[in-house]
């Protein structure tokens, strides 16, 4: 807590100060805490301390809830390390919150404040812990790629089935997206909630098209970029991802958002497919072509019909993510499509 509580107190003006004291004598919360300013104006919180990982957002939240209905006063949650799910469901109650690595948001409406500060942008591993705090490997891809759309609640065997990895790198890796508030635990160890959203654009502090994969190349189609997709249909050991992708996995009723620009590709053999495609080799800035071969080559299995075969759905919005362009603007959609509905039934569940 003081190393939280550190870090709010350096972003203060200097004429401000911070007052804190254990809640010793109230043991329905942790500590009170003052803001002090000029002509000795308080801003008071009470403080909720919590180390990262140990209790879900929901249950975390609906303590905060409680702690502010019987104490009447603005929460302070303090931890080790809040990361980016829980900042934001931190901050869509109101509630105020600070970590050791300096995520600081304070806000009072009376007297009017707010003080804000950004600290590490993952979880800090400790020598104590094995968790992984890199997302950018196989094993971490191919749990990402299952837990994005596993039906819930799942233990770590069963993700390690469909994963078709090993269940410690499944542990290591959910130690990380607990503590960060990406998903919930239950007391037997079962991810119980995903929020889908969250964990995506986690992968993507990682991973993106351009570096993880190998043998990256852009280039331009002289013939069109459909003539170009429907020769595709002809090779071996590819798929497409992006924005073309994109196109097949959502919805019918939905039309994408933005022209495709960018035709991205996954091959076994990019030098084969770019002399059987007939393809021309540009700079990125403009490129409508860009092929890679992939960090998993398990992406290229056969389709399960004589046709195209398209990268599994996370890691396409992972792609689009990453891509240049307006391929965000993409992947915005299909999170809408495909992730809001999986995220109200994860909230009922809870």
């Amino acid at each position: 807590m003081s190393d939280a509580l550190e870090r709010i107190a350096e972003l203060l003006p200097a004429s401000w100060r911070l007052d804190e004291r254990p809640g010793k004598h109230d043991r329905r919360f942790d500590a009170f805490v003052e803001l002090v300013g000029p002509n000795e104006t308080r801003v008071p919180f009470v403080a909720e301390v919590r180390r990262s990982g140990t209790v879900s957002t929901s249950l975390l939240i609906s303590a905060l809830r409680e702690l502010n209905r019987v104490s009447g006063l603005p929460v302070l949650h303090l931890s080790d390390y809040i990361g980016p799910a829980l900042r934001d469901a931190l901050t869509s109650e109101g509630f105020s919150f600070a970590d050791a690595t300096g995520w600081v948001r304070l806000t009072s409406a009376e007297p009017l404040v707010l003080l804000t500060g950004q600290g590490a942008a993952r979880s800090p591993r400790t020598p104590r812990t094995s968790a992984v705090t890199r997302l950018n490997g196989i094993a971490g891809n191919r749990i990402i790629r299952a837990l994005a759309t596993a039906d819930l609640p799942v233990g770590v065997r069963g993700l390690a089935g469909l994963a078709g990895v090993s269940p410690g790198s499944v542990s290591k890796l959910l130690i990380t997206l607990a503590s960060e508030g990406i998903i919930d635990r239950g007391e037997n160890g079962t991810v119980d909630a995903v929020r889908r959203r969250a964990l995506l654009r986690r992968w993507t502090s990682d991973y993106s098209f351009a570096t993880a994969n190998s043998s990256v190349g852009y280039f331009i189609a002289p013939r069109g970029l459909d003539r170009t997709l429907a020769r595709l249909a002809d090779q071996d050991d590819v798929a497409i991802t992006g924005s073309a992708a994109a196109r097949r996995l959502l919805p019918e009723s939905l039309t994408s958002v933005v022209p495709m620009r960018l035709l991205a590709i996954y091959a076994a053999r990019p030098a084969e497919l770019v002399s059987a495609l007939g393809l021309i080799e540009a700079d990125p800035t403009t490129a409508n072509v860009v092929i890679a071969r992939p960090l998993d080559p398990e992406i290229l299995a056969p389709p399960d019909e004589d046709d195209l075969a398209t990268a599994p759905l996370p890691l396409v919005m992972a792609d689009l993510l990453t891509l240049a362009g307006r391929s965000d603007a993409e992947a915005e959609q299909l999170m809408d499509a495909f992730l809001t509905a999986d995220e109200k039934h994860a909230e009922e569940r809870r």
